[in-house]
């Protein structure tokens, strides 16, 4: 097409124009003129709206998968946190059973010695008993003392080398507790930031994928669309459960009167202190010999008796009365009820309970127990579903 049909074909028409119209040009009627100034400012109009809203659905799209990828990330985070309790409690199990295996390696060698004083005074009764030649006695203990010497030192033996891999395993777990404690606290800080981002961003896009409590599974949450969303379960909320029980359980036995004598400067305090000194010293006691020294020291005096019994170990036990001045019981409540209400995610408490416990305000047995709650629901959730397969597998043999 050329330049002239062009024209005429947007409105222009062929005329002579100039002085005396002896020149020939293109003209067109002002109506006209508007027509097409309209056209073309409403072209570029839906030109504009068409790129607006193109912009839009993109940072639309994109803001929907930075959602689903905070979901996921958010998931992760609370596996993660899931994995390493698992770890950390193995770790410090480790540390357990090395001081118990160094203590029963003294108590066999403190036995036998014992045994010695024992027997020798027990044959000598007895040769005066019946008249038995002293010096032929004497000739018979040696013999049994020598038999009893002989096992003693085999079985020190394999005790000792069984002690020797317990206490290594120990020292190696020592070390990697505080590794996965730190590497815990830096995960948790880190998520905490990306859930203060995704608050600024007007909204929390991932409390809708757990399970749990309230906000985290006790009912559906639907989609934009009113469709349900797969719902992924909360991880932690076996581990919580278990860490709230026995929060709460210390709450009845040491509030108000422990809370306030168990400090510096009280006789009491001090001697739970020196007993603290003895567990982790170079020839630290046995469980039950913790909880002997433990009944020795007047609790009663301070409001903290333990007749009506806890569920955590002696050595745990220690170090909760040890912390009952630092333990933040009002912060924990608090956080406590906004976890049951839904208005705090499992990942966030649980990251300020690994806070807590990097600062030394928590005892470390609250979250064994938070981890030994984990561990037997797991067992029973595998239970159930091994009663399942076998009823499964029965009815396809009975129906066959």
């Amino acid at each position: 097409m050329t330049t002239p049909d062009i024209l005429e074909t947007v409105g222009f028409e062929k005329s002579k124009i100039g002085s005396g119209d002896k020149e020939l040009g293109y003209v067109i009627k002002r109506s006209r003129l508007r027509g097409l100034a309209v056209g073309s400012v409403a072209l570029v109009g839906v030109l504009a709206v068409v790129v607006v809203l193109t912009l839009f659905e993109v940072r639309f799209e994109r803001r929907s998968f930075h959602r689903k990828l905070r979901r996921e990330e958010h998931h992760a985070a609370s596996r993660f946190a899931e994995v390493e309790m698992e770890l950390w409690s193995q770790y410090r199990d480790d540390i357990v059973e090395s001081h118990e295996a160094q203590a029963l390696l003294r108590s066999l060698n403190t036995s036998y010695a014992s045994l010695q004083t024992r027997l020798q005074s027990t044959i000598d009764s007895a040769a005066r008993e019946l008249n038995l030649n002293r010096d032929r006695a004497t000739h018979l203990a040696d013999l049994i003392l020598h038999e009893v010497a002989g096992m003693q030192q085999e079985n020190a033996k394999h005790a000792k080398h069984l002690v020797d891999h317990l206490v290594a395993a120990g020292k190696r777990g020592a070390s990697l507790e505080k590794h996965v404690n730190r590497e815990l606290v830096k995960e948790m800080e880190e998520e905490e930031k990306h859930i203060k981002e995704d608050e600024q961003e007007g909204g929390i896009p991932y409390d809708e994928l757990e399970g749990g409590h309230r906000l985290h599974g006790d009912h559906w949450l639907e989609s934009m669309h009113g469709e349900n969303e797969t719902h992924a379960p909360d991880h932690l909320k076996d581990f919580l459960e278990g860490f709230w029980f026995t929060f709460n359980d210390y709450e009845t036995e040491f509030k108000d009167k422990p809370r306030s004598l168990l400090k510096d400067g009280h006789p009491v305090y001090q001697e739970l202190k020196d007993l603290q000194v003895k567990i982790y010293g170079p020839e630290a006691p046995s469980e039950e010999e913790i909880g002997q020294l433990l009944d020795k020291i007047d609790l009663s005096s301070v409001g903290a008796g333990l007749g009506s019994g806890r569920v955590l170990p002696a050595i745990d036990i220690v170090e909760e009365l040890l912390l009952i001045p630092k333990i933040p019981h009002k912060e924990l409540t608090a956080l406590e009820k906004d976890w049951r209400d839904g208005t705090k995610d499992s990942v966030t408490v649980f990251g300020k309970l690994a806070e807590w416990h990097a600062q030394g305000q928590l005892p470390s047995g609250w979250l064994a127990q938070g981890v030994k709650k984990e561990e037997l629901e797991e067992e029973k959730e595998e239970k159930q579903e091994e009663e399942e397969e076998a009823k499964e597998a029965k009815k396809e043999t009975d129906a066959s």
